[in-house]
């Protein structure tokens, strides 16, 4: 791993209305991290990692990516979510659309590539995710596991220094969750740079150099995986691995 600061979370808090969700979260994410993020429903996982490509505005607090703190009403959001992949729970998959055009839609739109490098791209792209006979296909002739190979694919055309996943296999029936989580594994392998809310205990200990418990909207413990499964120092910690494992 780099020590290169990828992103640099600085006192990180975001309310809805009284409801304090993030109370004050530090973290810097190096280049090359997997991080995995766990905690109970109603931590923050969720609205931490969406604050971090600001789909959620943060109430207080600083994230500097790439050395640019997107959290500046000066900074050209939509330039620094092209660097930053996002998978969500849901695929969101455009339905009108094969699976090719899915993932080239991004490269075309927003990149302004040309249609055959953007093709070229996205078919080496499904070929990766283990797609790469399925371009024709639309979404509904998928099965989950394989939607969400094509989000992740669709997230990679973009090119991100960065992807986020949250809870990317938690709409899924339990035998399709390997298939989309090998594909992970595998990005980490390559070097990608991740962050990744979880409940897959088992990932988060092979597949992540750092691991996040998260509760009542703070870190309450972090800890290389070992370390941090094997040895929990913080009580809650304690508590919640004694339920999931």
């Amino acid at each position: 791993m780099s020590q290169d600061k990828l992103i640099q979370v600085k006192g990180l808090e975001k309310r809805f209305k009284r409801l304090e969700v993030l109370r004050g979260i530090d973290i810097d994410i190096h280049k090359g991290d997997v991080v995995a993020v766990i905690g109970p429903s109603g931590s923050g996982k969720s609205t931490f990692l969406r604050c971090l490509n600001l789909l959620e505005e943060p109430t207080g607090g600083q994230i500097i990516f790439e050395g640019t703190d997107i959290t500046s009403k000066e900074t050209n959001i939509d330039v620094m979510r092209q660097k930053i992949g996002m998978v969500f729970q849901q695929f969101n998959l455009f339905a009108n659309m094969t699976v090719l055009d899915n993932v080239m839609a991004g490269p075309l739109r927003v990149k302004g590539m040309k249609k055959d490098e953007a093709e070229k791209l996205a078919l080496g792209l499904l070929e990766r995710v283990g797609l790469g006979d399925r371009g024709s296909a639309y979404p509904i002739q998928l099965s989950g596991g394989q939607q969400q190979r094509v989000a992740i694919a669709r997230a990679l055309a973009m090119q991100p220094d960065v992807m986020l996943f949250d809870e990317p296999t938690s709409a899924l029936d339990p035998e399709m969750v390997r298939e989309v989580l090998d594909v992970i594994r595998q990005l980490a392998d390559e070097g990608m740079t991740m962050v990744v809310v979880t409940h897959e205990m088992g990932f988060a200990r092979e597949a992540a150099s750092r691991v996040l418990f998260m509760d009542e909207g703070v870190i309450m413990e972090e800890n290389g995986p070992q370390e941090f499964f094997d040895h929990p120092q913080n009580p809650r910690l304690q508590d919640f691995l004694s339920k999931v494992l």
